[in-house]
């Protein structure tokens, strides 16, 4: 056990049950596994939802060209 862990096991120790309970809650429900390994998280429905076809398929790379006018970025 590494003395990060030790320390904070110390800590928690010292306080009262509720508070123990209180923090193993915590804990547990931070190790748990997702429900849905497969299923997409809020943001990435979100993002799913915004999409635009453009039809333009250098627009993430060359995005100054087709926003502010540039000339076009070397493809590299």
């Amino acid at each position: 056990m590494n003395n990060l862990l030790q320390e904070a096991i110390k800590k928690v120790e010292s306080l009262s049950e509720s508070e123990q309970e209180k923090i193993a809650l915590l804990i547990i429900e931070q190790l748990k596994e997702p429900e849905d390994k497969n299923a997409l998280d809020e943001w990435d429905l979100i993002i799913q939802e915004c999409q635009i076809n453009t039809g333009i398929t250098d627009l993430a790379y060359q995005h100054d060209h087709y926003i502010h006018g540039t000339p076009k970025r070397k493809v590299e």
